[in-house]
Order: structure tokens, then C-alpha cells, then sequence
């Protein structure tokens, strides 16, 4: 597959946690950084020339930001594309990890959450308000998480996923 600068893929790694629940592994990139930086966001990035596909991008990156070996991840299913604000079209994966030890790229991640699935269903985190920019009105999506809000397409996904997983009984 072709790269082209406006394709990415990101990765919502899950994690078993305890009482056969699952967290939700997500970074926060350094502030420091050109690109999001102070974000909190999901193992992803840009596709390249050598990416064979877009689960193999997320892969990739999920293995650049946070050490995990793309034989401990299982995908399970990909969620609808998402345009981010910047124009790229944005494809998550769903993945399984079969282990919760990650090492951290320290030249992009600051710090790494692994956050419950059941704490973002509850509902009580999760919020949207309505931005205007040019008069063009759009919904943005938040969810806080202990000193840090994760907001936008982040935030967006993760909504979504969530909403899956009610509607399955996921948790």
C-alpha cells in the first residue's frame, strides 16, 4: 500500500485488567513535540511506504511509541474512519494485548495510562461542547481522566468504542 499524507491509523489497545474488565492503553505525547504535543491520544500515527496495510501502520506505531511486539497484539476489528481537523483520515483498530508491560519511546511519550473501560462507560468523565470557527460549528468530545483531558478525535473514538461496547455488553 502506498502512503499518501493523509492516511493514519491508530490503535486502541486493550488490556486485561482485574474482575474480567479491560483498560484502554493511551499516551500523552510531550509537550515539547511539533505535532500534539501535551496530548493525550492513542498509539498511531501517519502511514508509510512499507505499512502492507493500515493495521500494520497502527501496528508499527503502537510498537514505535509504547515497545509492544506486534505478536502480543491481536486486532480484533477496525472502527469507521474518522477526518481529523487537520484532513487526515484517521482508521482505529481494536486490538487485544496479551501483555500490560510497555516501554515508552521517551523522545515522543511522556507518559503512558492505562485507563478502565468501565471508569470512560460510566459516563460521569465524559462530555462535548460545541466550537465555532468561521462560523462553521462542530462537537467536540472530552473525557477527563485524573489531571488530563482527553478531547477530540481521541475523545470522539473512544466514545464510540464505548458505545459499542455497551450496546455488546463488552466490558
Amino acid at each position: 500500500m502506498a502512503a499518501t499524507p493523509r492516511t493514519a491509523a491508530v490503535l486502541l489497545l486493550l488490556v486485561p485488567s482485574n474482575r474480567n474488565n479491560c483498560s484502554v492503553i493511551l499516551t500523552k505525547r510531550l509537550r515539547s513535540l511539533e505535532h500534539h504535543g501535551g496530548e493525550v491520544s492513542f498509539p498511531g500515527g501517519i502511514s508509510e511506504a512499507e505499512d502492507v496495510s493500515m493495521a500494520q501502520t497502527a501496528l508499527r506505531e503502537a510498537r514505535e511509541e509504547i515497545g509492544v511486539d506486534n505478536d502480543k497484539v491481536r486486532i480484533i476489528g477496525a472502527l469507521d474512519d474518522e477526518l481529523s481537523r487537520w484532513g487526515h483520515r484517521v482508521t482505529p483498530f481494536v486490538g487485544l494485548s496479551s501483555t500490560d508491560e510497555f516501554q515508552i519511546q521517551q523522545s515522543e511519550v511522556e507518559r503512558l495510562y492505562k485507563v478502565p473501560v468501565e471508569l470512560l462507560a460510566g459516563g460521569e468523565t465524559y462530555w462535548t461542547e460545541r466550537w465555532f470557527r468561521r462560523r462553521e460549528g462542530r462537537t467536540v468530545h472530552f473525557y477527563k481522566y485524573e489531571n488530563d483531558i482527553i478531547w477530540g478525535l481521541t475523545a470522539l473514538i473512544l466514545h464510540k468504542f464505548i458505545n459499542i461496547s455497551l450496546n455488546s455488553h463488552i466490558k
